[in-house]
């Protein structure tokens, strides 16, 4: 009987420490969810400044490390949106089923386009543009819209709320400014990585010490617009994403020749 109550109260402080250990680490980890965002779009522009052109040309590897940090943080966001919005019972209404379908496919495709892009835009040679387009805007673009969906977001369907509307619409208008900054001229391309970085910091800095406390509280309009505002960029950002792992996976496999090889031609009248 000793032996068993030793054992038992073994295994309790055990668990007891077990648990305190994990409270511990808790914070923790929170802190590095909490700076993945901004990590994840000055990482890729530091690697920028620390390499120059010929590097990046001649490593994949460098290229898949530079590339790796955003996509990741961007794919697994998405991932666990659309896991969070698919647990929760379908709507009946038809308009709510609708948005309910729809915003899950986006989530989804969202999701998989940020996985599959890592491996071509690895792959393909970067030149002078691209070694500055690729670290310093493609994390830009990608980055906020996930970071903006996951934080400032209730996504349940019936029960979509946005919870700081303020420093959302300044993410969108920055998002905005930065699309238009990056076509412009390739001067340009530094302002990129600048504005997000600031934008999401900001986003950060409001969490922790509620910088925006204050402002009135949003209309279901200004809900819906910035929500509406961010999946617009967010379906223009990997549309041209998913393009261009298409493009360059073709160019490099010759994709398309192959299935047309493949496919049965019409006979010649």
């Amino acid at each position: 009987m000793k032996s068993i109550s030793s054992y038992l109260s073994f295994a309790h402080m055990n668990i007891t420490h077990t648990t305190e250990q994990h409270a511990e680490n808790q914070p923790h980890w929170k802190t590095i969810l909490d700076i993945a965002p901004f990590v994840s779009i000055t990482f890729p522009a530091i690697m920028c400044l620390i390499f120059d052109e010929d590097s990046f040309e001649e490593s994949p590897f460098l290229r898949f490390i530079t590339l790796l940090l955003p996509f990741s943080y961007s794919a697994v966001q998405y991932a666990l949106l659309y896991t969070n919005w698919k647990s929760h019972n379908k709507p009946e209404p038809i308009l709510h089923t609708t948005l309910y379908y729809t915003l899950s496919l986006l989530l989804l495709a969202f999701t998989i386009i940020s996985i599959l892009s890592i491996i071509p835009f690895s792959l393909n040679e970067w030149d002078h543009a691209a070694s500055f387009f690729y670290p310093i805007v493609l994390p830009s673009f990608t980055v906020p819209p996930a970071y903006l969906l996951s934080s400032s977001y209730f996504l349940v369907p019936r029960q979509i709320r946005l919870t700081d509307t303020v420093i959302s619409i300044l993410i969108s208008v920055c998002s905005i400014v930065n699309v238009l900054l990056v076509f412009k001229e390739f001067n340009y391309y530094p302002y990129s990585a600048i504005i997000s970085s600031i934008s999401v910091l900001l986003q950060l800095l409001s969490e922790k010490h509620c910088l925006f406390k204050q402002s009135p509280p949003s209309t279901a309009s200004s809900r819906a617009a910035v929500l509406i505002l961010t999946l617009i960029l967010a379906v223009l950002v990997y549309t041209f994403l998913g393009y261009g792992a298409i493009y360059i996976l073709d160019d490099h496999f010759h994709l398309l020749g192959k299935m047309k090889s493949i496919l049965p031609s019409e006979p010649h009248q």
